[in-house]
C-alpha cells in the first residue's frame, strides 16, 4: 500500500518557485506515485492565493500567474483530492495549521510534510502539547521536507 502524505502550503511553494530543492523532490515522489499526495480544495485555494500573491511573485521569479496554473493543475492529476475533511484538530499556537493535521487525520495519512515550526514541534516529546498531540495521534509523523527525503530513501521497497 502506498503511504499517504500531506504537504503543507510552504513545501508547494518552495517546490513551485525551485524545481531543484528538496520540497520540489517531495512533490516528484508523489507524482511518480511513490508516496499518495492528500490534498483538500481548502488547501488548494490556500496554495493558489499564496504562489499567485504579488509579493510573492515578485521574490520568486519562476511564480508567474502561468506556472502557478501549470504547478496546480498538474498536482490536481497526481493528488489524491479528499473532500469530507471535519475539524478534529485544535492547535492553539497556529489555528492556521490545523487544516493539514484535519487532512492528515481525515486521509489517514502517515506523514505531514512543513517547514513551519508550528506544526514540526508536535513531534517534541518534552512539549505538553506534543505530548497530547501524539497520544491522540501516533499514526502521523510530522517531517520537514529533507528528513521525509531521508525517511523515505530508507524505506523498504513496495
Amino acid at each position: 500500500m502506498t503511504r499517504r502524505v500531506v504537504f503543507d502550503c510552504m513545501v508547494f511553494l518552495q517546490g513551485a518557485a525551485n524545481s531543484d530543492g528538496p520540497a520540489a523532490a517531495c512533490l516528484r515522489l508523489a507524482e511518480k506515485g511513490h508516496v499518495e499526495l492528500c490534498i483538500s480544495s481548502e488547501i488548494l485555494s490556500e496554495v493558489h492565493d499564496v504562489l499567485t500573491r504579488p509579493k510573492m511573485q515578485h521574490r520568486f521569479s519562476a511564480l508567474t500567474d502561468e506556472t502557478v496554473s501549470a504547478f496546480l493543475a498538474r498536482v490536481s492529476r497526481f493528488a489524491l483530492v479528499v473532500s469530507d475533511v471535519p475539524r478534529v484538530v485544535s492547535l492553539a499556537r497556529d489555528p492556521k495549521d490545523e487544516r493539514y493535521l484535519d487532512l492528515a487525520v481525515a486521509a489517514r495519512a502517515e506523514c505531514l510534510v512543513s517547514r513551519d515550526n508550528d506544526l514540526l514541534d508536535l513531534m517534541d516529546a518534552q512539549r505538553p502539547e506534543s505530548q497530547a498531540f501524539r497520544a491522540a495521534f501516533p499514526q502521523i509523523t510530522i517531517l520537514d521536507p529533507v528528513s521525509f527525503l531521508r525517511a523515505f530513501s530508507k524505506l523498504p521497497s513496495e
